[in-house]
This record gives structure tokens, C-alpha cells and sequence, in this order.
């Protein structure tokens, strides 16, 4: 027993004679006193550093270059123009037999001095070019020219029926009108109904006077002791100062009709219009050239105003 004992006691001096010789500094390394080996084993642990993602060059910087004040606002007729498609104009003739009247727009004249009435109708006729373009399948533009036989009758009456020798007692004067006209309207169409196409058309026109003649008759009185006499003619040109015809005849348009297609160019055209001339006074009566017409008063008409019905048959080709 005394031999393990021996080992044992051996044993714990040599780990305390250790101990004592080794020691360590304040930043924790061992320090191994002199002829005493120290077996130390150390961890070494090794950091990879982080490896840097390339990063794209830098853009080079962009030159900003000024423009002309010129170039910006560019001028708009370099801009395309809008086309006309071609296979949507279409082109016709038309002949329209004509109901015309003249009408007074007040029962008497400026001076109060005649009465003043319609005297009837007058048939006439127009004629001309018509061009259709549409926009769209029930939407057009219309316009065209065309030559208007027109006129009618007015009659001024003396309301006193007295006066000085020559002064007009009663005139009568049927007007043979003939007008350059150049219509623009709106076409409504409606779908092909069993093989027909009803439309409406809404517009104006401006008329240019080419012709003016009159029939006519005025009473004038006679000197003392004489009775009335008339002078009249038969076809005879009018002629005054200007205005005495209106040289300009602006007139509104509205009408309805038809058109049957007998192929794809080939259409018949029918409508019923009504034109209403609402600008100037047709005739002035007081400017016409009395020496010219052979009687010596003067009189007055009250603004009249040229209308007619026109029945159109035609064709578009």
C-alpha cells in the first residue's frame, strides 16, 4: 500500500510545481518561467475577407447641346396634311325644275308710301355639277355649282293714288333673275332599305348675278286734265345704279330625298329642296334707270326676299 501512495503524492507535486512557474501577463499571454518547457497548442483562425462585386464604369458624361428656339417651335405646315380618300367623292349632274316667288318682308315700303304685295310665281329651273364627299358611312359634305333661273313678281300700289304729274300710281314687274350659285351643305344618309338610301341635307349657297330682265307695266299720272297712263315693256334688261339687283344672293337650303344604286358608281339621285334667300333685298326699284324703262316716277318695293322649290333628279357617276 505504501508504493501507490508514494506515486500518488509524487504526482500532485509535480502539477503544483507546474502551476507555480507558469504565469500570465495582463493581456492574457502565457509567460513560461526560464528552463521550463511549455507545450502550447493554439488555435489559428483564418478570416477570408469579403470579396468586392465589380462595379460597372462609370457613364460617361452626356452633352447637353442647345437648340434653336427655331427648331422648337417648328412651323405646322411641316406637319402632314390630311388626305381625302378618293374611292369616297363622288361626282354627279343634276337637272331641278323650279317653283320661284319673290316676297315681301313688310306690307309697305320704307316711306310708307306703297302697299306692296306679292304678285305670284314664276317657274324656272337649275341646273349643274354636284360633288358628294363622305366622312363616313351616313355623314357627307356636299357642294357643287350650279346656274339658277329664278324671279318673280311684285306689285307696288299708290296708297294715296294722287300725287304730282308722273308720280307712280301702280307698278307691276315680273323679274327673269339668273344667279351663278355655289352650295356647301351637310348630307345625313340613312342605310341601304330594300335597295334605297334616304337623306336630308342642310347647308347654305352664295349666288353671283349673271342676268336681269323684267316684264312690267307702271301707271303714272297724267298731267292736268289727262288721265293715268301706263308704260311697260316685255324682256327688257335692267340696268341702274349698284344694288339696283342684288349682285350677291346668299340663300339657306334644306331638303330631303333618294338614291337608288344601280352598281357601284352608277347612283339616281331625287329630292325635294326649299331655298331661302335671306340676304340682301333682291331688288331696289327706286336705283333702276327710269330713262331706260320710259316712265318718269319713282317708287319703292319692301325688302323682298327670292325663294323657290326645286325638284332634283339626278345621277352620280
Amino acid at each position: 500500500m505504501k508504493k501507490p501512495l508514494t506515486l500518488l503524492a509524487l504526482s500532485l507535486f509535480i502539477s503544483s510545481l507546474i502551476q507555480a512557474q507558469v504565469t500570465t501577463d495582463s493581456a492574457g499571454n502565457v509567460i513560461t518561467a526560464p528552463g521550463t518547457q511549455q507545450i502550447i497548442t493554439t488555435t489559428t483562425t483564418i478570416t477570408t475577407p469579403p470579396v468586392a462585386t465589380p462595379q460597372p464604369p462609370p457613364a460617361p458624361p452626356q452633352v447637353v447641346q442647345a437648340v434653336p428656339a427655331t427648331e422648337i417651335a417648328a412651323p405646322a405646315f411641316d406637319e402632314p396634311l390630311p388626305t381625302i380618300n378618293v374611292n369616297r367623292l363622288r361626282f354627279g349632274a343634276f337637272v331641278a325644275p323650279t317653283i320661284s316667288w319673290m316676297k315681301p318682308t313688310a306690307s309697305t315700303d320704307d316711306d310708307n308710301k306703297f302697299n306692296v304685295e306679292s304678285g305670284g310665281t314664276r317657274v324656272g329651273f337649275i341646273y349643274g355639277l354636284m360633288a358628294d364627299y363622305n366622312f363616313a358611312p351616313n355623314y357627307g359634305i356636299v357642294t357643287g355649282i350650279q346656274i339658277n333661273q329664278t324671279g318673280g313678281r311684285i306689285i307696288a300700289t299708290n296708297r294715296a293714288q294722287t300725287g304730282l304729274v308722273n308720280d307712280v300710281l301702280k307698278a307691276d314687274f315680273t323679274y327673269r333673275l339668273q344667279y351663278v350659285e355655289i352650295p356647301l351643305a351637310l348630307k345625313l344618309r340613312t342605310d341601304n332599305i330594300s335597295g334605297f338610301r334616304f337623306f336630308g341635307q342642310l347647308g347654305a349657297s352664295v349666288g353671283f348675278n349673271i342676268g336681269k330682265k323684267t316684264d312690267y307695266t307702271v301707271t303714272s299720272i297724267g298731267g292736268q286734265g289727262t288721265a293715268a297712263y301706263d308704260t311697260s315693256g316685255s324682256k327688257i334688261k335692267l340696268t341702274g345704279d349698284l344694288g339696283h339687283i342684288a349682285p350677291l344672293m346668299f340663300q339657306m337650303n334644306v331638303g330631303a330625298g333618294l338614291e337608288y344604286p344601280f352598281n357601284n358608281r352608277l347612283t339616281a339621285y331625287f329630292g325635294l329642296f326649299f331655298n331661302n334667300g335671306f340676304a340682301p333685298d333682291a331688288t331696289k326699284p327706286n336705283l333702276f334707270d327710269e330713262d331706260k324703262l320710259g316712265y318718269k316716277g319713282e317708287f319703292r318695293d319692301a325688302n323682298t326676299r327670292l325663294n323657290n322649290f326645286a325638284f332634283r333628279f339626278g345621277l352620280f357617276f
